[in-house]
């Protein structure tokens, strides 16, 4: 091949109406390894991971039936009517059916107990608090430790409701719509990795010597608190800590990102609970997140479409999912409920157009999604009663080629844990077990498992 006087940390420079403009290169070939699975100089390209949360499950039938499962497992699985916003990337998702959260004699707290037992591996006994931290905070203390942010939440619904927590009672706060994303990533403190005039921010520089000197001043403060307050502080230390880190990458020159180009600003948008504008927040706001990550911005993130109970709405409906889900017979020839089936369908819209925008992002030998791994699941399975059995959980992206996609894995009652081990496992976590009591697994997916 012709060598050309170009790498991966080139920029074109030019002028456009007189002002100047630098546009960063996207992954060419040319600046990859021989089989395209890393840059050129050895570096290979980082691994995303993060979490998608939407309320209400999909859509079961009293008589066993479904609008979701496949009937095919393995490889070449059907598109089924409710998965039918993954049918063009349905080779890089895989479907899990018939896993469930088991409570061993603990009530099944609604809208809780299933996305708790996924996240921390332990049944809940009350809603609102996990026995333990969410498992996403296991990935991001593994993968986020050289980017910006650690993590972000995103909460296109409007509201602030997030799942990630590292004690179970509090958690993390989201950004809840698309400018307050932007803001967030590109506003105060974001510095354009492919810039060749980066220089560290003197502001940033203040802030890491004022917390340096709030951590110097710890011992003193301890010696006179007592167990509770003591255990409160190092909390609190410890997350100042983290910040410090975090502060400290932004004083480091960053590695350019061929695939970075920052985008537009959009427009602040009223908040809505019709699943028509949660989509559009959805897109919009997972458009802003894969540049985020190209911009190696962040590598974890989490995403709740709509909390469990889900109070989005078809636009000119009186009642609100979750109404329907309870309300709405069952069609005694149909044999489901034709509405909740039909708002199941638009909530999954939503997550199809999420992973869509992470394909969009061409990125060495493939795209943004084919190095990532997005774990998709819900709180229920037939909503109608609140089951958590036969809970929805998808796996979407290639995960740097440890998933081996495209599969329908069917199972009947093996415990939610075992596609959570799974996942952490893809993402390149070091773990061998998770869960406690029945649901303690240390027995991965490996049909997945490339």
């Amino acid at each position: 091949m012709r060598s050309l006087p170009f790498n991966r940390r080139s920029l074109l420079r030019g002028l456009v109406g007189g002002a100047g403009v630098i546009v960063g290169l996207p992954a060419l070939d040319i600046f990859m390894d021989n089989h395209g699975v890393a840059w050129a100089d050895g570096q290979k390209l980082p691994t995303r991971f993060g979490t998608y949360f939407w309320g209400l499950g999909l859509t079961d039938t009293p008589t066993g039936g479904t609008r979701w499962v496949p009937a095919k497992t393995g490889a070449g699985y059907e598109i089924t009517p409710e998965l039918e916003s993954i049918g063009k990337l349905k080779d890089k998702v895989s479907v899990f059916s018939g896993f469930r959260a088991i409570g061993d004699g603990k009530p099944n707290v609604v809208h809780w107990t299933g996305h708790a037992s996924i996240l921390s591996g332990i049944a809940p006994v009350a809603t609102g608090k996990m026995e333990g931290p969410s498992f996403d905070t296991k990935v991001a203390d593994a993968l986020g430790s050289s980017t910006r942010f650690k993590v972000l939440d995103l909460s296109p619904n409007g509201k602030t409701f997030s799942y990630s927590t590292r004690n179970g009672t509090g958690f993390a706060t989201p950004e809840t719509s698309p400018l307050a994303l932007y803001t967030r990533l590109y506003g105060e403190g974001f510095q354009d990795p492919n810039s060749p005039d980066w220089k560290p921010d003197p502001s940033i520089m203040l802030r890491q010597s004022v917390l340096s000197a709030i951590t110097d001043q710890r011992e003193a403060l301890m010696r006179g608190l007592g167990t509770a307050d003591r255990a409160k502080m190092d909390q609190y230390f410890t997350s100042l800590r983290e910040m410090e880190n975090q502060l400290a990458i932004q004083l480091q020159k960053p590695e350019k990102c061929e695939a970075c180009v920052i985008p537009g600003k959009p427009a602040d948008t009223p908040f809505s609970g019709s699943v028509d504008v949660v989509n559009a927040n959805t897109k919009v706001m997972a458009k802003l997140l894969a540049m985020g990550l190209a911009c190696n911005q962040t590598r974890v993130f989490n995403v709740v479409h709509t909390p469990g109970s889900s109070e989005t709405y078809m636009t000119g409906s009186a009642k609100t999912y979750h109404q329907i889900t309870h309300d709405e017979p069952t069609d005694s020839k149909l044999g489901y409920q034709i509405e909740t089936s039909r708002l199941a369908g638009m909530v999954m819209e939503g997550f199809g157009a999420f992973i869509h925008e992470l394909d969009a992002i061409k990125e060495g030998d493939g795209t943004l999604l084919d190095h990532s791994l997005v774990m998709a699941f819900s709180d229920t399975g037939y909503a109608k009663i609140h089951s958590i059995d036969n809970i929805p959980m998808l796996l979407a992206g290639g995960a740097n080629g440890r998933h081996k996609v495209g599969q329908h894995i069917a199972t009947k009652g093996e415990p939610v844990t075992r596609v959570s081990l799974t996942a952490m496992q893809l993402a390149g976590v070091s773990v061998g077990e998770f869960g406690e009591a029945s649901m303690k697994t240390s027995r991965p997916l490996t049909e997945v498992m490339a």
